[in-house]
């Protein structure tokens, strides 16, 4: 029988080397607003938005189709060799886009080797906690996630600096440089316990999702699924969304994009990550009291009322570019609520299956999440293409799509809380 310390010095090590990993991980994919309106507004001006959105969702999906391999890889080997990869993709990946002018040079350099490499330090990040913590696993691992908000902190802010000192291309070289050292830490830190699996079970097949999983007779795991890719797809949208919104917004020119102007553009990026980093610690505390299911719906509600009832009408009313207070209060409940979510999805998952079979659950969950994740950003670019307006009217039909997949993954949990628990909602789960 699996036991857990639950706690320990080596346990919150290998929390604090997960910590490391998911900055360098989620950090980036929490960055993605920044990315994305340099490339619109300087480097790509002429792309359309749909066209722009492919550098981005295809950044998602190989993030998460790479799990994949990575998930059962990790059940087999553990994390260290998979860290160390990661390591050497997201460095490579880095510095080469800071000298980047094409489309395909961004294409290949961003979404795909850097998205290979992010997704080798996501899997074990997150795989890893599971193996030292069980009662108290929303709790480590809240912490752990908290590391993807800090890095959505620290790198906007960071970059937002650098770009009027030193210019684009060695603000990315010096997020590089800050990159390393944080995979230098997981690498040191993070470490498996359950057993691996060894012998005939450790084969090509065991790296492949199993469908069997989505039909347990219970629908759980293709309701939880469900609700994970819309989730997903909603989440990326203001993340990638916010900073260019808000040059749209306030009128800004493409040149004013990397000017003091713009400042606040990013530093919104900022406070949306920072009010996640304090979201994903809570929702792991209260996730360990009154359950993970319970939690993420709580959530996920909450989700919906900050896109529909604080972005959309900040989009839709006139004459509002000198007063920003409803956008900051949708940046700041967004951002607490929709990193609970980040952060209780694999636990979420994690209630499904044996902690030795969690890497391959976990696979199935992200193959299925990645192909509608890959259409996320297109679908939201050729919805700003489509709506007949300027400004930051445009982006009417992007908030109601987020908001219309949140209310979708709502319903998918709802259903799933009530089909394997029924309609007590006093009961822990």
């Amino acid at each position: 029988m699996v036991t857990f310390p639950e706690g320990g010095r080596g346990a919150w090590l290998v929390v604090l080397g997960a910590f490391c990993g998911l900055t360098a991980s989620l950090g980036i994919y929490n960055t993605a607003g920044v990315f994305e309106v340099v490339i619109s507004k300087v480097i790509l001006p002429k792309e359309t938005p749909s066209t722009i959105g492919w550098i981005f969702s295809t950044y998602a999906f190989v993030n998460w189709v790479c799990g994949v391999q990575v998930g059962p890889t990790f059940d087999a080997m553990g994390p260290r060799a998979l860290i160390i990869a990661g390591t050497i993709c997201t460095s490579i990946g880095v510095f080469s886009f800071s000298i980047c002018t094409e489309y395909y040079q961004i294409f290949l350099s961003f979404s795909i080797l850097t998205g290979i490499g992010s997704s080798l330090l996501l899997t074990p990040s997150m795989g890893c906690v599971a193996h030292w913590f069980n009662s108290r696993r929303g709790l480590a691992s809240g912490i752990a996630f908290i590391g993807g908000g800090f890095g959505g902190v620290l790198f906007p802010l960071m970059i937002q600096s650098l770009l009027p000192r030193v210019g684009w291309g060695w603000s990315l070289r010096i997020l590089g440089f800050i990159l390393l050292i944080l995979c230098s830490i997981s690498i040191a830190f993070c470490r498996s316990r359950v057993p691996p699996r060894k012998g005939a079970a450790k084969t090509w097949r065991s790296t492949i999702p199993d469908p069997r999983i989505f039909m347990d007779g219970t629908g759980a795991m293709a309701a939880t699924s469900a609700g994970v890719l819309l989730t997903d797809l909603a989440y990326f949208i203001p993340i990638t969304y916010i900073p260019s919104y808000y040059v749209d917004r306030q009128n800004l020119s493409h040149e004013e994009a990397l000017t003091g102007s713009a400042a606040f553009a990013y530093q919104l990026l900022a406070i949306l990550n920072a009010s996640s980093c304090v979201g994903r610690y809570v929702a792991g505390s209260v996730a360990d009291r009154c359950g993970r299911y319970n939690t993420m719906i709580v959530s996920l509600f909450l989700c919906i009322i900050s896109v529909l009832c604080f972005w959309s009408p900040d989009i839709l009313a006139p004459n509002l570019s000198n007063n920003p207070a409803l956008l900051i209060l949708f940046v700041i409940l967004f951002g607490f609520v929709s990193g609970s979510n980040v952060s209780l999805t694999p636990i979420c998952l994690g209630q499904l299956c044996d902690t030795q079979e969690y890497g391959r659950y976990y696979a199935s969950c992200f193959t299925v999440v990645a192909f509608g994740v890959l259409a996320s950003l297109p679908i939201a670019g050729s919805l700003l293409d489509a709506v007949q307006a300027t400004g930051k009217e445009r982006y009417w039909g992007v908030a109601f799509f987020a908001g219309g997949c949140y209310v979708g993954s709502f319903l998918c949990f709802v259903w799933v809380r009530i089909r394997v628990k029924g309609w007590n909602w006093r009961i822990k789960w």
